[in-house]
C-alpha cells in the first residue's frame, strides 16, 4: 500500500498545468525503466563520475521533481535534495542518472531498498534522511518522454 501513494501522487504531480496526463504515466514507466537497467552489463556506474555540474534536478519516482545541489566528500557524492517528501513517502536510495556521453541528467529518488550489489557512489540527503546513491549510464531515451521531462531545467537555479 505504502507504494501506492507515490505513484498516486506521481500521476497527479506530473500532469502539470495543461493536465497532459500522459506524463504521469511517462514518469511512472520511467522510474520502473530505470530500475531494470541494472540488470544490463556496463551501465551501472562503478564509481563516482567527476564532471558533475553543481546543481541538478532529482525527481521521486513518479512523483514530484525537486532542486538538487551536488558536492563531496573524500571520494563519494553528497546530493542534498531541496524541498519536502509527500507524506508517507521514505526516502530509500538515488539514482545518479548519466548520458551515454557522461553527462548528468539527474538523480531518481526511490522508496525501498537499494539494488543489491550495485556500488554505491555517496549519498543522496532530503531532510533529515541519508540514503545510498548509485549510478547509471543510459540513454534518456530508456526512461523520459521528450514531452515530459524527467529532470526539468526550469528547477536549475
Amino acid at each position: 500500500m505504502r507504494h501506492l501513494v507515490p505513484i498516486a501522487l506521481g500521476l497527479a504531480a506530473a500532469c502539470g498545468p495543461a493536465g497532459a496526463p500522459n506524463c504521469g504515466i511517462a514518469h511512472m514507466a520511467g522510474a520502473t525503466m530505470v530500475l531494470e537497467q541494472f540488470g544490463v552489463p556496463g551501465q551501472t556506474l562503478s564509481g563516482a563520475p567527476d564532471n558533475l555540474p553543481e546543481r541538478l534536478v532529482a525527481r521521486l519516482a513518479a512523483g514530484p521533481a525537486y532542486p538538487a545541489i551536488v558536492g563531496r566528500v573524500d571520494s563519494l557524492l553528497a546530493i542534498g535534495v531541496e524541498g519536502t517528501l509527500p507524506p508517507n513517502v521514505e526516502l530509500g536510495y538515488g539514482v545518479l542518472l548519466l548520458d551515454p556521453a557522461g553527462t548528468a541528467r539527474g538523480v531518481m529518488l526511490y522508496e525501498g531498498d537499494p539494488i543489491g550489489g550495485a556500488p554505491i557512489l555517496g549519498t543522496v540527503t532530503m531532510g533529515s534522511s541519508a540514503e545510498p546513491l548509485l549510478g547509471l549510464q543510459l540513454a534518456s531515451a530508456m526512461y523520459e518522454d521528450t514531452a515530459c521531462p524527467t529532470f526539468p531545467d526550469s528547477l536549475l537555479r
